[in-house]
């Protein structure tokens, strides 16, 4: 923000006015100004519901299985973090909102504008961080058989703890930036003075992130296609785990807008779109930590009392309509009017077909556990 706070400086302060000087050819409009909330807002909504859906995926599952590990402590510390910044994803459409160019808002409205970005960075170095090692953490047990280590073991453990130490180094040095600590926010803030910009933090994050994106996804390939396992199940299981190229696709245009707004002025324009990046990494990650687990909770739901229940209801149902339907069309025919329709009943359905069904779906669960089960044998 250096050209902002270069500019607020050195002009005579009207608060009512916009934050910097209007560029040539561009419309002042500092009351409704144009925005990108119906963009914005839409993509939080399905990123929250999503990612909602995944987790509770993937604790039904572990619920299933009763088992924990280090991953799965990382993933429960994550999950209010998440929520928390969701939470200013859409604060930041009411404050400000997003794709509004700089000098649209108005000085006095630019602290509240900054303190939310300012607070979901910092959220956002912590979650990434955590949901990360989570994720090579995960990967480790999947793929390497326990008591033993390999370079696969190593290189996820380094790439893990390089990350923890950065995220560390960057949320520190962010948040102690500005004296007094409210000018990390506030640009009119008396005595400010600031040590670092704010921009050289967000490229050094989305260059970094990309980076360590890569470099688990490449070696997770090399593990997969490794592996004593048919060329299907194989391109099934490397597909599952490519997931992982959405994060750093999103880290890809992070990289570039975060160039743009190192150079550039226009503040909110460009971290706005940085905002909407950085929360599609985050559903990019919540779908490669997740989705492993999606199967087994679905197999699972399958073999509930009430799913069972709720099929069995369908499948009556819907062989009671199918038996009336028939029948009205018999009873309406010109020659049998005369003949009395009889009782309707909810249980018309046939038992035997019922239960064979039934039947065929619990044998279906069973070969699906223990396909899943020779999958992992084979994995392990």
């Amino acid at each position: 923000m250096s050209a902002l706070s270069f500019h607020i400086s050195r002009q005579a302060l009207d608060l009512n006015g916009p934050s910097i000087p209007v560029p040539d050819g561009e419309t002042l409009q500092l009351d409704n100004p144009p925005n990108g909330n119906y963009i914005a807002i839409p993509f939080i909504t399905v990123s929250v519901v999503v990612s909602a859906v995944l987790f509770f995926m993937r604790f039904y599952a572990k619920f299933l299985t009763k088992k924990l590990i280090i991953s799965d402590y990382l993933t429960f510390i994550a999950f209010p973090i998440f929520w928390v910044y969701v939470y200013y994803s859409y604060e930041l459409a009411w404050t400000g909102g997003y794709l509004v160019h700089q000098w649209n808002i108005r000085l006095i409205d630019t602290a509240a504008f900054n303190f939310i970005t300012f607070a979901a960075t910092l959220i956002y170095v912590w979650y990434i961080m955590l949901i990360k090692c989570a994720i090579l953490l995960e990967w480790v047990d999947i793929f390497v058989p326990r008591g033993e280590r390999n370079s696969f073991t190593w290189a996820a453990w380094s790439t893990c703890f390089f990350f923890v130490s950065f995220s560390i180094i960057i949320f520190s040095l962010d948040a102690a930036n500005c004296t007094p600590f409210e000018g990390n926010w506030n640009l009119l803030v008396p005595g400010r003075y600031c040590r670092f910009q704010v921009p050289q933090f967000v490229l050094a994050i989305s260059i970094i992130n990309f980076v360590l994106d890569l470099i688990p996804l490449g070696l997770v390939q090399r593990v997969i296609w490794g592996l004593h396992l048919p060329w299907h199940k194989k391109l099934g299981v490397s597909f599952m785990f490519l997931t992982g190229l959405a994060a750093a696709s999103a880290n890809g245009v992070r990289i570039y807008y975060a160039t743009r707004f190192f150079l550039s002025n226009d503040v909110s324009y460009y971290y706005s779109i940085l905002a909407i990046s950085s929360l599609a990494e985050t559903l990019a990650a919540n779908m490669v930590l997740c989705i492993p687990f999606v199967p087994k909770a679905l197999l699972g739901l399958k073999q509930t009392k009430a799913f069972t229940l709720l099929k069995g209801y369908m499948t009556v149902k819907g062989d009671t309509t199918a038996v009336t339907n028939q029948s009205n069309e018999y009873y309406s025919s010109s020659e049998l009017r005369h003949i009395r329709k009889p009782r309707e009943h909810w249980f018309m359905s046939s038992k035997l077909d019922t239960n064979t069904k039934m039947n065929a779906t619990v044998s279906d669960s069973v070969e699906e556990s223990e396909s899943q089960r020779g999958l992992r044998d084979s994995v392990n």
